[in-house]
């Protein structure tokens, strides 16, 4: 009987704390935003359209661990459809060292690294083209990669150096359906083939100037991930060899503020006969704070290559160079109203311009 009654204040005592131990449920924050575009292209009709459901949240498991998802609903056309855009586990070794593992943003480039899939963080309603993320019609780059990371920051004379370094799953295209017919796809649960991408990145920050400058760089086996009626070659066989090298710049100033970014893709035929290239693909942005609420923005964006390189062959890309202005009107800091002019000046056929209105807005 007093076994019993032991037992049964021991199982009172654990429901106790069971009830009153608090729980720690994730908060997440969200972007969302809507659009308006037309276009004077032929046959180009307007439309109004909601754009992705953005839902993130970063929580502290422990005094040096941190956890974060983002997961991003999307209409493809044919319905919505569901990505986990990131999602990363991280560890702080030391003051200067982090570890994590997971999806990151590639942080090939100032914009990939820093304008995550909220509108809302950038000026613009449109991401520099070739920068589109991997499902876009335009995409170039692996804009994320799953694997491990390592990033830290030392002092350097009158600034602060930071690094990423990192490798993950390479990227691979399903030439099944032909040129352009596939997408950039980096391989969340898997990689065809054995390589794996590694890459860096380094940017200085200066105390003195409002200044940062960074280096970048990532080397790719592009594999065919199509299965038996791939139009190229056999699953996991290397389409490409890849090397990626860039440059990036950012000014912040009181009102002005610019940001450039130079992309070298080296391309490697590995299937074929059309050898080695080398395409370039850069933007400059400048926008200045007009008044508190008010930021025109002007952008300039090209992307060359040789029409022998097998890589663009593969995505079907187009050689063009492209103007944007844009017209940023903030409401509050959780909402703005943009206007965005474009005009796209392929290397071959008709120019276009488009039109677009967007707001875009965050619920904290």
């Amino acid at each position: 009987m007093k076994t019993l009654q032991k037992l049964s204040v021991g199982a009172a005592a654990l429901m106790s704390t069971l009830v009153i131990t608090p729980v720690n449920a994730v908060e997440f924050g969200m972007f969302g935003d809507v659009n308006y575009w037309d276009s004077d292209a032929k046959d180009a009709t307007n439309a109004f359209s909601i754009g992705p459901l953005d839902l993130y949240a970063m929580e502290t498991i422990d005094d040096r661990t941190r956890g974060f998802v983002e997961i991003v609903f999307e209409n493809d056309g044919s319905g919505f459809v569901l990505d986990i855009e990131r999602l990363w586990i991280k560890r702080e070794i030391t003051d200067d060292i982090t570890v994590g593992m997971g999806r990151f943003h590639t942080p090939l480039g100032y914009w990939n690294t820093n304008y995550h899939h909220g509108a809302l963080l950038q000026d613009t309603i449109s991401r520099p083209t070739f920068l589109e993320y991997e499902d876009g019609a335009s995409a170039i780059l692996p804009m994320h990669f799953v694997g491990l990371e390592t990033n830290g920051s030392v002092e350097m004379g009158a600034g602060e150096l930071s690094y990423m370094v990192y490798v993950g799953n390479g990227p691979s295209y399903d030439t099944s359906n032909g040129p352009g017919g596939g997408e950039i796809d980096v391989n969340n649960v898997a990689d065809p083939n054995r390589a794996k991408s590694p890459g860096f990145r380094l940017t200085y920050a200066s105390e003195a100037w409002p200044v940062q400058v960074g280096m970048f760089g990532m080397l790719n086996d592009v594999a065919e991930s199509g299965d038996a009626t791939a139009a190229v070659a056999s699953y996991g066989a290397t389409l490409v060899k890849q090397s990626i090298l860039g440059l990036d710049f950012k000014y912040s100033g009181e009102q002005f503020d610019a940001i450039a970014e130079y992309y070298s893709l080296k391309n490697d035929d590995k299937v074929g006969t059309a050898g080695s290239h080398t395409g370039v693909a850069y933007y400059l942005q400048f926008g200045y704070q007009l008044t508190e609420v008010i930021k025109p923005v002007y952008r300039y964006e090209s992307l060359s290559f040789d029409d022998a390189d097998a890589y663009f062959t593969i995505l079907d890309t187009m050689q063009e160079t492209r103007h944007v202005f844009a017209l940023r009107y903030d409401l509050s800091e959780t909402n703005a109203l943009k206007f965005e002019m474009s005009r796209l000046e392929p290397k071959v056929g008709d120019s276009e311009t488009q039109y677009g209105f967007q707001w875009a807005f965050m619920l904290p």
